[in-house]
């Protein structure tokens, strides 16, 4: 039987789904799938791994609305995959940070700073597929503020 590969376990393919449920059974017809989830050391398979939270976005969606707070700083990055203009994202995504509106076309991340409600988004255009990615400096994800009910005015508007 030959040796296993040190760093084989590092390697995640298979991750949990996260607690949003977003990996719907055709994620085609559905615009997306949550493709990794690492949260809570993978329940202590994976000491030290960061939060992590990555999908994939191939048409327009509107998520539930959930904005939220946490006790850490946040990034939020998404991704164009058009190679023709990879600094696009080919697409447009309505984000939320507090009360302000942010209508996004480019490949970039957001900084969230801890204690800023943030979210919705919501993918308004969708010409290829966009990475949507979270990711914390921690181990453990949790929402430290309660979420804010209703959505704000103008969620889900151009």
């Amino acid at each position: 039987m030959p040796d296993a590969k040190k760093y084989a376990k590092y390697i995640l393919d298979n991750t949990p789904a996260p607690p949003n449920d977003f990996r719907p059974a055709d994620p085609k017809a559905t615009g997306g799938t949550n493709v990794i989830y690492i949260n809570n050391e993978l329940e202590g398979a994976m000491p030290n791994a960061n939060y992590m939270d990555i999908a994939l976005i191939t048409k327009p969606l509107k998520l539930p609305f959930h904005q939220h707070a946490h006790s850490f700083d946040e990034y939020v990055t998404f991704v164009g995959t058009n190679i023709d203009k990879p600094y696009e994202l080919d697409g447009v995504v309505e984000f939320w940070i507090e009360d302000e509106k942010y209508i996004l076309t480019k490949t970039c991340t957001i900084l969230i700073p801890k204690g800023a409600y943030h979210l919705p988004f919501v993918f308004h255009e969708v010409n290829s597929p966009i990475v949507l990615m979270a990711s914390a400096a921690i181990t453990h994800y949790v929402d430290q503020r309660d979420p804010v009910d209703p959505p704000p005015a103008g969620y889900g508007v151009l």
